[in-house]
């Protein structure tokens, strides 16, 4: 977890003023935006699935990050030798670092079969990407995913919105990151979608979704793969979280108007 200091730009279609209003309103000081990184893990049958690996500890992202091992050991009682499969939402440092040694690039699980959206990974490793200017903390992401997840043999693409897994389906939401995926899951009558970064700026984004954020790579699209994730998880009553969700962050959206009101769960 850390805290962003708020700057003019953050969000391109609002002001500065209009953004520390909100952030007051929700109880939070008005010259920072709380930002959470949570990883999420699921048990089918005797095997542990991770959906993304966080920032894995890498100094862009600030102390007090890089947790995941600890984690899930005090958290949920998981061992990270039982990770068999890794599914990628996308391949910001803050979903893949976590793969890696931060020194060497050595793989952090190089025995679990790591699942990536080919549209994903197709748009970090075509010519001249490297070049492009995504703000600091992509700095040199992309030669880094060029070296690493790009040739790792224990990496497998997909395409559109298959069954990853048992009971776990991709959901395509582009704008965050060109090639985004959610992921849905299953289990009898229940569905709960992780929205990875569907929603970056919590809690706020849910009552301003039009907010048009600049750490998204294509902020209008973001705003449309909001609606239609949003939408569909009200029309169809999903459980639902995110990477950047503030705690409690697990519930259910409501429709209030052009706006939606998140529900926690318990």
């Amino acid at each position: 977890m850390r805290d962003v200091p708020l700057r003019e730009g953050m969000v391109r279609n609002v002001s500065v003023k209009q953004v520390k209003t909100v952030l007051r309103d929700a109880g939070f000081p008005d010259n920072q935006a709380p930002l959470r990184f949570i990883i999420m893990a699921l048990k089918l049958g005797d095997q542990v699935v991770l959906i993304d690996t966080g920032t894995g500890g890498h100094p862009i992202y600030g102390e007090g990050n890089g947790r995941l091992f600890e984690s899930m050991a005090a958290a949920a009682g998981l061992d990270p030798k039982a990770v068999k499969t890794i599914l990628i939402s996308h391949l910001h440092g803050d979903h893949i670092y976590g793969l890696m040694n931060n020194e060497s690039d050595a793989q952090v699980f190089p025995d679990a079969d790591i699942v990536v959206p080919a549209a994903e990974l197709k748009w970090w490793t075509r010519p001249g990407v490297e070049s492009i200017d995504l703000g600091p903390t992509r700095k040199g992401i992309a030669r880094r995913i060029q070296a690493t997840v790009a040739t790792w043999k224990n990496v497998r693409t997909f395409e559109g919105e298959p069954e990853l897994l048992p009971g776990v389906h991709a959901v395509r939401a582009p704008g965050p990151s060109p090639g985004m995926v959610a992921h849905l899951v299953t289990s009898g009558v229940e569905q709960f979608l992780i929205s990875a970064d569907v929603v970056n700026l919590a809690p706020h984004i849910s009552t301003n979704p039009e907010w048009q954020l600049s750490i998204d790579q294509d902020p209008r699209m973001a705003v449309d793969t909001r609606r239609k994730i949003f939408d569909r998880a009200v029309t169809d009553k999903l459980t639902i979280s995110g990477t950047h969700w503030l705690m409690p962050n697990v519930g259910t959206l409501a429709k209030d108007g052009s706006r939606y009101v998140f529900v926690a769960e318990g």
